[in-house]
């Protein structure tokens, strides 16, 4: 399976307070880049915001929040607004949309403000500068999630790629791929899925049995691509980057103190706050935050800032 890094996700809704304490940015050196491997599951501390699920092993992302909005177009689309400004979905009027409380298909209809929401995207799905960024570029749409949410590869004894969380298929369990079509337990093997659950026990990894589980990773669900890929071509260089010099050449402004204040990473529209020797990032835009996780730690080299290859997804 291809690893896609996040595109570049036009997020330009949003203001956020990043927490790294920084150092000088000159322009010096590499470093490795930190090839581990984890699914990130952000969390959500202020009301409706919106959660951000990745993958390395993944070439999609899964957003989660409450369903702010609905407008009906003239086109055959319902604009489906998560979590105020946080994301507004495109969906055409027959989307596929699975529904985790039973594992039923539903309608684009059948979606309803107040509902929690998960939609899936390509990883580098292209969104409008707008405010709420926009796309209809939607995968999958998963409505009533209400319960814990897990995104991760799982493996032949089904427990995610970070021994967190094994599933129990004693009893039947819901199994879909990204179009809404019957799976097996089978399927979720060496695949990354979306897994809804609710009770788990407090063992290492905690065991559950899942109310739904979408496997996305399923090459059989992607659309194939046409004509020869040069592999070169698709490699992606997850180098550490300069902190200073890719966000200035984005348009954006940091401002630091210290080494152990914030770093703050401003275009006027969108706020990203990160901090030395962590690899939180916060990112807010009018009243709704976002906290992502980067591939690896921000971390000084010699004299200059570095980040991972990541925190440009984010710009």
């Amino acid at each position: 399976m291809k690893k896609n890094i996040l595109g570049k996700l036009a997020i330009a809704a949003f203001i956020s307070t990043m927490v790294i304490g920084s150092s000088a940015f000159a322009d010096t050196a590499d470093t490795t880049a930190n090839t581990e491997t984890t699914a990130v599951e952000t969390t959500q501390e202020a009301e409706n915001s919106i959660e951000i699920l990745k993958n390395e092993k993944s070439d999609y992302v899964v957003y989660k929040g409450t369903v702010t909005g609905i407008d009906e177009g003239d086109d055959g689309y319902i604009s489906v607004t998560i979590s105020e400004t946080g994301l507004k979905a495109n969906l055409a009027s027959d989307a596929v949309v699975m529904d985790a409380a039973d594992g039923s298909i539903k309608k684009s209809a059948d979606i309803k403000e107040g509902m929690n929401i998960m939609v899936v995207l390509g990883a580098n799905t292209p969104m409008t500068m707008s405010i709420p960024p926009m796309t209809s570029s939607v995968v999958a749409t998963i409505i009533n999630a209400d319960d814990n949410v897990d995104f991760s590869v799982y493996n032949d004894e089904l427990v995610n790629a970070e021994n967190t969380l094994q599933l129990n298929t004693e009893s039947d369990i819901i199994v879909k791929d990204i179009k809404g079509e019957d799976l097996t337990v089978d399927d979720i093997k060496n695949n990354a899925a979306v897994v809804a659950y609710g009770i788990s026990t407090k063992s290492i990894p905690a065991q559950t049995t899942p109310s739904l589980v979408v496997v996305i990773g399923d090459e059989a669900a992607v659309e194939p691509e046409t004509g020869d890929v040069d592999e070169e071509e698709e490699a992606v260089d997850k180098s550490p980057v300069k902190l200073r010099e890719i966000c200035e050449n984005a348009g954006y402004k940091v401002k630091w103190t210290s080494n152990d204040e914030p770093i703050e990473i401003s275009n006027g529209e969108k706020t990203i706050t990160v901090t030395k020797d962590s690899n939180k990032c916060t990112i807010t835009g009018s009243e709704v935050g976002i906290n992502a996780e980067l591939s690896g730690d921000i971390y000084l080299e010699g004299d200059t800032m570095m980040a991972p290859y990541d925190l440009a997804s984010y710009l």
